[in-house]
């Protein structure tokens, strides 16, 4: 058993302590979620574990030959790569043989009555036997599929931001390092993809160290919760419903503690206001334990992290939105067709679907950021919309921070009437004083998320349209954000892949499937899969459609099938799988040939989507049932 093992750690940033002699022992089979506020240096700890950032002082001790793989929030890849290079881009043997593999296929592909490239094939196919690599190159292709990630002669450069996350996922994933460090897998990764990897990283033979907002996955991934707060960590067994558990048990603790300190505090003040004097050591040290007791309040006063989230909103009339046979497109593709909705106030509506599937664009559309191609589109002149948007690129990083909000106005009103100063409201909102002199650039970006749903929120909007607001935001401004939205009176619109968020704020789910096709349901996320959804939330090319379960908590990796033999049946399936794999293979490559010759036909191009998203969930199916025999013994 390998084990990686801090001590004594301590890093500053600026001011600002981040990691105050912290102590922290991984182990191979441990499953850590990181957690805690943002800004509190959960980031900088995994890039120091990493080895991409410097630290102050302390110890961080591993065996010689130990690897650390480690994906960013934001991986900083090269644009000039193509895909297959970086992702393929790992010093372990078996990654290198199988992407020199790839390498020989993609040549004999592109000319195959090339005689080198025939050799080289040949040679590889060989090398592939002889080093045993086949089971390494399933694996590649499923994680591959998996990510959604087809077209690997493409530039890096040339892929959206989302695609690059998965890119630098797979690459990590593939490496299989001794230590996987995770910065939010979960972003850019539609609902069947976290459920794969959720069920991946649970039988992760190595060690894993993640940060991650979404709950559901923390709560089945990991078996220990490790909490970054003020600088120290505090441990916890389990899964995140057994933090849960144990955190709540704590608190109570601690408040019978600090009940029981205030009323001494309450016997000590008296006995202060009498007038004491310290004229014998009993009663000077009556005086030391008042002045210790003083401290010891402010300091835990001063220390609280629940946010305030007590906004007014603006009036809402009965007219809100109204739609009549909307249709929404962007050039070519169609996003939603005659789609005919009224909205109410106190209405919650989720909207989910595959990456790609046009979720952003309709929520443009509804914001009255896009023109819609056909039906009626009408909004009450009540509503006053704001709109957190996936990207904060328009933030101003040169910007103070108490000038970005004294820009909406200097003072602010609360839901009683009264009103708060910009600098009072950035307090509240976990800001300390002493950082309002910062400029924007400077903050993490969970920091500047945070500070971006502040300025939309105190400008008293009475409709919410939310794009995918848990990315970046901790799990504390989640829990208070999921609190002000249960109580919020206008109409809420939230476009997520996060299932906890989902279950916790929508009454009603809109799953958009391509091609103008979508189903409008009423309940929560868990609801809509008990109905038997979530086939389409991810369209059919994508791959591994694994049901959502009851909640699995993390365990080792299977045992292998006891019979250790395979059935006459399985022999059979044995016998002829790689050539029924191949073959597949091949109806995939000449499917998406045609794609490129019909680019500008709408029509064949469905008709050949389809016919690439059945070959594409055959050839998983191969995959698996190859991984599955080849443990087997004929």
């Amino acid at each position: 058993m390998k084990e990686l093992t801090i001590e004594n750690l301590h890093k500053t940033y600026g001011t600002k302590t981040l990691l105050d002699g912290i102590d922290l022992s991984i182990r191979t089979g441990d499953r850590i979620g990181l957690i805690g506020p943002n800004g509190t240096g959960k980031s900088s700890l995994l890039r120091v574990l990493a080895g991409l950032d410097d630290y102050d002082k302390g110890d961080i001790s591993h065996p010689k030959q130990y690897e650390i793989g480690y994906l960013d929030q934001n991986p900083q890849l090269d644009p000039d790569q193509r895909i297959m290079e970086t992702v393929y881009d790992s010093q372990a043997p078996q990654v290198q043989l199988v992407k020199r593999y790839q390498e020989a296929v993609s040549h004999l592909e592109a000319d195959p009555l090339n005689e080198s490239y025939q050799d080289a094939f040949n040679r590889m196919t060989e090398e592939m036997n002889r080093q045993d690599g086949w089971d390494m190159e399933v694996q590649a292709k499923t994680i591959l599929s998996q990510l959604h990630l087809r077209d690997l002669n493409r530039k890096v450069g040339e892929c959206s931001g989302g695609e690059q996350k998965r890119i630098g996922l797979a690459q990590v994933l593939m490496s299989q390092p001794d230590l996987l460090i995770l910065d939010e897998p979960t972003n850019h990764l539609d609902v069947q993809s976290i459920q794969w990897l959720e069920t991946y990283l649970a039988n992760y033979q190595g060690a894993l160290l993640l940060v991650t907002h979404d709950r559901y996955f923390l709560d089945r991934a990991v078996n220990r919760i490790i909490e970054l707060r003020h600088g120290q960590l505090t441990s916890y067994e389990g899964n995140y419903e057994s933090y849960l558990t144990k955190r709540s048990e704590l608190a109570e603790i601690q408040a019978k503690m600090q009940d029981k300190q205030d009323k001494l505090y309450k016997q000590e003040l008296a006995w202060m206001r009498t007038g004491a004097k310290a004229r014998t050591t009993k009663q000077q040290a009556r005086i030391d334990r008042f002045e210790a007791l003083s401290d010891d309040i402010a300091s835990r006063h001063g220390s609280d992290d629940a946010l305030d989230f007590a906004f007014d909103q603006q009036r809402i009339g009965k007219r809100i939105m109204d739609l009549e046979n909307v249709t929404v497109a962007i050039g070519d593709q169609l996003i939603v067709e005659n789609f005919t909705k009224s909205f109410t106030k106190g209405e919650r509506l989720g909207i989910i679907g595959a990456n790609g599937v046009g979720k952003s664009t309709f929520l443009n559309a509804l914001a009255g950021e896009r023109p819609i191609q056909s039906g009626t589109y009408t909004i009450g002149q009540t509503v006053r919309m704001a709109y957190y948007r996936q990207l904060d690129e328009d933030l101003p990083g040169e910007t103070r921070l108490l000038a970005y909000l004294s820009e909406i106005a200097d003072e602010f009103r609360q839901e009683d009437g009264s009103s708060v100063s910009a600098a009072q409201m950035l307090e509240r909102f976990n800001f300390p004083r002493i950082s309002h002199g910062t400029q924007i650039k400077y903050l993490s970006g969970g920091e500047r998320r945070r500070l971006y749903l502040l300025r939309l929120l105190i400008q008293e909007p009475n409709v919410l349209f939310l794009d995918e607001p848990t990315n970046d935001l901790d799990i504390d401004t989640l829990t208070v954000l999921e609190d002000y939205l249960a109580d919020f009176a206008g109409v809420v619109i939230i476009v997520s892949h996060d299932r906890y968020f989902l279950d916790k704020t929508v009454d009603q789910l809109l799953d958009i499937q391509g091609k103008g096709q979508f189903t409008l349901t009423y309940g929560n996320y868990s609801d809509y899969l008990a109905r038997g959804g979530g086939q389409t939330v991810a369209s059919t090319s994508e791959v591994a459609a694994e049901k959502e379960q009851e909640p699995r908590k993390a365990t080792p990796a299977p045992a292998k099938d006891s019979r250790q033999r395979m059935t006459y049946q399985e022999k059979k399936e044995w016998a002829t799988l790689e050539a029924d794999m191949e073959a597949t293979e091949a109806r995939i490559a000449e499917y998406e040939g045609q794609m490129l010759e019909a680019s500008h036909d709408a029509g064949r191009l469905m008709e050949l989507q389809e016919a690439l998203d059945e070959a594409n969930n055959e050839l998983l199916h191969y995959y698996e049932r190859y991984d599955y025999l080849s443990e087997l013994k004929p």
